[in-house]
């Protein structure tokens, strides 16, 4: 049979195609039914379609097995591990036959189901004629009395009805039950993202990025037998699909000639190429900002000179219409959703926070409604009224936009990202095993080559990141304990100094007068390294911006109403510096180095005088972790991957020299004269994946 019926029943067992689960058949409904692994999914649906026919190793392997991953090894290891979960005896089968150096051949019946259990059947002797007869008409008076009961408590139970809604709407958390399990999809070698499934339900489509590749393509995959689809399109980047209708995807991308613009993708029945829509102005690839709007599309861009927020309005073979502009001091605009006419914009306020803003369409300014102490850098819609968040290094979570309550999915969904619900479950992406380690960094000179030498530091099977060095010793944070710690690092020796929560997100670590500060859900703290007692900073110092300790002072900058701001501390409390400073750094002597909003430029600034420096560093580019300044001069990772750049203090002008390792740094950090340490993450996949409950 060339297409197969939702739900089939094969020699024992009962199997639902299309999630690939397994029970046997003297169970009308399971409980828990048996799961089968993508491969496996791909293989026996494979099977199906092509019952009583002679398959060989080589058709198994082109339409089962991505291409270049089949060998006769894995399709054998395969149809045995499938054996074994059937109950199969391969000397006598019932489901799958060898056929020496030919093949194999599926011998069982495949019979419909339509239903799992019988429908409960009418009880004759409990059903009542309506005809009339004296033994049921003989006393009226106690059938109105029934009646009566049963009229006020189905008064009483609507009243309760209505008050629990009202109460879960406005006063409590939504109550949703914590999934179980998760599900991969997609079992491919390489990364995927931003998975779409089309309504429908037949198929994900998703980003994909082969094992050693910088370029991006769109892949399908079929739900029914898993096959994945790659199409030969490739991009260096792409921003989320969103479907146009059933068959075509509407996405950005950034293409080989590192150009922005709009594409029109046909996937289904058939992949076909992708069309340039060149009326639609694209500036910079926005990863979650196309939604549709009435009988148009809508979607935002950023203008290169101002970095303002531009929203632009088309039908699809029309040319756009700017209908807003958002000017802003933030640090980047990470999605849109949309709901009526009232457009949800999430937003990374400095380099460790994020924010949800609102604006009424067509040219409403931006109202926020939450902030959050730690990064979101993803949100879909889990129901009219409530957010689904993907939330960095931490659960997912559900904002109830009326009640504003959250409530957290579990620590299971820790490791996903880029979520978005559907029916009874939640499509993501998983990162497999991701971790960063620390290295010491040195580079020598040699005969006008530079040779770079990395030798580890901190290297575990869990993430390790942000440091400061002192000469009181190396303060870092660690995941080996489960979660993120602060260590400190003394010779070989180290030392786990916190006992934080899940909740509590360490964002900076920095040295002050002989002490340790911790940055922990944008609030400042002490850490007593001798009783690793945590207490607030004197002051209860908040900021989304960047702490420095320079000449035994406190400096950090705050976003305000008034906009970014650089503060210092006195004995009176805190004393405005300088307006419109997003980060500060020490610089040597009595100055501080300044990155400014509005413009690239650093500045030094000395004894309230400003002089401007030649270099360039975009804050919105380039994260806090990948430049610093110490007495030598001020590093810099270039944007792009483009190198190492460094401002000698005392030559006095910019060098890039190319970063000569082939893993980009994540972080780059001093030891007092130029980078000691770097952060580098380790290869790693990502897969498809979906998040639900056993039963």
């Amino acid at each position: 049979m060339s297409n197969l019926d939702p739900l089939v029943q094969i020699g024992d067992w009962y199997y639902q195609v299309v999630y690939g689960e397994l029970w046997p058949i003297t169970i009308a409904k399971p409980e828990s039914p048996l799961r089968l692994e993508p491969r496996l999914h791909s293989l026996l649906n494979f099977f199906l379609r092509h019952p009583n026919t002679l398959l060989a190793k080589d058709t198994l392997i082109d339409k089962v097995w991505p291409t270049e991953e089949g060998t006769d090894a894995a399709v054998m290891r395969a149809v045995g591990a499938l054996r074994k979960v059937l109950g199969d005896d391969v000397r006598s089968p019932i489901y799958i036959a060898t056929v020496s150096k030919k093949g194999y051949c599926w011998l069982a019946e495949i019979k419909p189901v339509e239903q799992l259990a019988p429908c409960l059947e009418a009880d004759d002797t409990a059903s009542v004629s309506t005809t009339s007869s004296p033994a049921l008409l003989g006393d009226k008076k106690l059938a109105w009395s029934w009646r009566a009961i049963n009229l006020t408590a189905g008064a009483v139970l609507l009243c309760c009805a209505s008050l629990a809604y009202v109460l879960a709407k406005y006063t409590a958390e939504p109550l949703v039950r914590l999934p179980d399990i998760i599900t991969p999809i997609s079992a491919l070698s390489g990364e995927e993202y931003w998975p779409l499934v089309n309504s429908s339900a037949s198929h994900v489509v998703y980003q994909y990025k082969g094992p050693q590749q910088p370029w991006l393509n769109w892949s399908i995959q079929s739900l029914a037998d898993l096959k994945v689809e790659h199409l030969p399109q490739q991009y260096l980047a792409l921003s989320q699909p969103v479907w146009f209708d059933e068959q075509e995807l509407l996405f950005r991308a950034r293409s080989q000639s590192d150009s922005c613009a709009f594409y029109r993708q046909q996937l289904l029945p058939t992949a076909g190429p992708a069309q340039l829509l060149q009326q639609w102005p694209c500036y910079q690839v926005l990863t979650q900002a196309l939604v549709r709007w009435h009988e148009q599309w809508l979607w935002a861009d950023i203008e290169p000179e101002t970095a303002d927020i531009l929203l632009f309005a088309s039908p699809l073979q029309a040319a756009a219409k700017q209908v807003n502009r958002i000017s802003h001091n933030w640090r980047q605009l990470n999605g849109l959703l949309l709901s009526d006419n009232t457009l949800y914009l999430l937003v990374q306020l400095g380099g460790n926070s994020s924010a949800v803003y609102r604006l009424s369409l067509p040219d409403g300014q931006p109202e926020r409604i939450i902030a959050f102490p730690y990064l979101v850098k993803e949100f879909s819609w889990w129901s009219k009224d409530q957010l689904l968040l993907s939330a960095v290094g931490s659960e997912l979570e559900i904002l109830d936009l009326n009640s504003m309550a959250m409530q957290r999915l579990g620590p299971l969904t820790v490791s996903l990202a880029q979520a978005s619900r559907a029916p009874g479950k939640v499509l993501a992406t998983q990162y497999l095993d991701y971790t960063t380690d620390i290295y010491h960094f040195a580079a020598e000179e040699q005969q006008q080559q530079v040779s770079l030498h990395l030798t580890p530091w901190h290297v575990s099977n869990r993430s390790e990141r942000l440091l400061a060095v002192s000469e009181y010793g190396t303060a870092f944070v660690s995941d080996r304990t489960g979660h993120a710690q602060v260590w400190l690092a003394q010779g070989k020796n180290s030392t786990q100094l916190t006992w934080l929560t899940e909740q509590q997100q360490v964002q900076q670590l920095l040295w002050h007068k002989g002490e340790l500060l911790l940055v922990i859900n944008n609030q400042l703290f002490q850490l007593n390294l001798q009783s690793s007692e945590l207490t607030l900073y004197p002051g209860d110092i908040s900021s989304q911006g960047r702490f420095s300790s320079c000449d035994n002072r406190l400096y950090w900058t705050a976003l305000t109403n008034a906009g970014w701001q650089l503060f210092t501390e006195t004995d009176k409390g805190h004393h405005l510096v300088q307006q419109d400073v997003v980060d500060v750094r020490c610089a040597p002597g009595t100055g501080v180095v300044i990155q400014l909003p509005g413009q690239n430029q650093l500045a030094l600034l000395q004894e309230e005088r400003r002089v401007d420096l030649p270099v360039e560093l975009n804050w919105r580019q380039l994260s806090p972790e990948q430049w610093f300044v110490d007495t030598s001069g001020i590093y810099w990772l270039e944007p792009n991957r483009a190198g190492l750049g460094a401002y000698l203090w005392n030559k006095q002008e910019v060098n890039v020299s190319p970063w000569l390792s082939q893993q980009w740094p994540e972080a780059i950090y001093s030891t007092g004269r130029g980078i000691g340490y770097v952060v580098q993450s380790r290869p790693y996949d990502t897969d498809i994946v979906w998040l639900q409950n056993r039963r």
